[in-house]
């Protein structure tokens, strides 16, 4: 009886191992932890010392409201004033992040059914280019040489923007795997675009490698102090890094002029409004949680372009703002950079 009564009870051996394997799994489980919480730290935007802005003069374009990088020192900007991409050359000194110098190329023309450039992406595997177009509600996916930009599909709730207030934003990352665009202010059926009192609800719409559809979230833009020329404060563009994660610029007036703020998007207790063709009810959806990184009040510059740039010396990542000329010379830069979350320190 007392060695059957033993036979369930673990030996002083036994215990001392089952301790040792669980003390490994309780390690495992705190070292994953750790790993879990560093990737959710919200990235890093930071001036770049010494430099509060980069100007370059050239006639031969005009409102510059887009950039990608495709690689060194290699930029391409779009214009909503032309239908061509914009080949721009610009020198970061990979020690500081400062714009050494810079170039402004010969425009490439971009055949399309549709006008005002406005977001542009680049597909290093295949060397295209994808733009969004304000005028026509469109995407266009071009690669240079080819007669003519393609058309492709986005969510038909996209053609009820408002006049102005269209896609003005695309983006892609290599690593990620993923574009993203987003229409300026609110759609017509999405409700009122920003006031003094209350933001405009935005769609940001996500999209796979082969242009599909994954996602949509709302977004609510800050409040717009006052309008001018039908804008208010909206999203301007779009950034995602190749994490996945995404920063959404929004550029709107207040006191002292246009403002400039940067935002990390958190979809965790977001709505998916894909199939929702209202977002006007008070209680439609629950909008993206906006975290704040980078905000600055730029008087009449009108920043509305950004991009990730090439990686700097101390591990950080250059981000490039372009500003809209308003039909000026003058094409200015914002050199910013960006300490991403170590999940997010892939190569592009």
């Amino acid at each position: 009886m007392t060695a059957r009564r033993n036979a369930g009870l673990a030996s002083p051996r036994q215990c001392g191992y089952c301790s040792a394997v669980f003390a490994r799994i309780f390690t495992v489980l705190l070292i994953a932890c750790r790993l879990t919480c560093a990737s959710a730290a919200p990235p890093v935007i930071e001036d770049v010392d010494g430099q509060e802005s980069f100007a370059l003069e050239s006639s031969a374009v005009s409102d510059l409201s887009g950039i990608v990088w495709t690689g060194g020192d290699s930029f391409y900007a779009v214009s909503d004033r032309r239908n061509v991409l914009v080949p721009l050359t610009l020198k970061i000194d990979p020690a500081t992040g400062r714009i050494a110098r810079g170039e402004i190329g010969e425009p490439l023309p971009v055949p399309a059914d549709a006008s005002d450039f406005e977001g542009v992406a680049y597909v290093a595997a295949t060397k295209t280019f994808y733009l969004s177009a304000e005028t026509g509600h469109a995407v266009l996916r071009f690669r240079p040489g080819q007669p003519r930009a393609e058309r492709l599909a986005v969510p038909p709730v996209f053609a009820q923007a408002r006049k102005n207030l269209s896609l003005e934003s695309m983006t892609w990352n290599d690593t990620a795997k993923q574009f993203w665009i987003a229409n300026e202010e609110a759609l017509i059926p999405d409700g009122p675009v920003a006031t003094a009192d209350a933001g405009s609800l935005v769609r940001l719409q996500r999209f796979d490698a082969k242009f599909r559809p994954t996602a949509q979230y709302a977004w609510r833009t800050e409040p717009a102090a006052f309008r001018f020329h039908g804008a208010g404060s909206g999203v301007s563009d779009l950034c995602v890094l190749p994490d996945g994660s995404l920063i959404v610029l929004e550029r709107g007036f207040g006191a002292g002029g246009l403002h400039l703020r940067l935002y990390l998007a958190d979809f965790q207790n977001a709505t998916d409004t894909t199939r929702l063709p209202s977002l006007a009810a008070a209680d439609a959806c629950v909008p993206a949680r906006k975290i704040l990184l980078f905000e600055r009040a730029s008087g009449f510059v009108n920043f509305e372009g950004i991009a990730l740039g090439p990686p700097l010396a101390d591990g950080t990542r250059s981000l490039i703002v372009i500003a809209d000329s308003n039909g000026g010379a003058a094409h200015n830069f914002l050199p910013l950079k960006i300490r991403l979350a170590p999940a997010a320190r892939a190569s592009k």
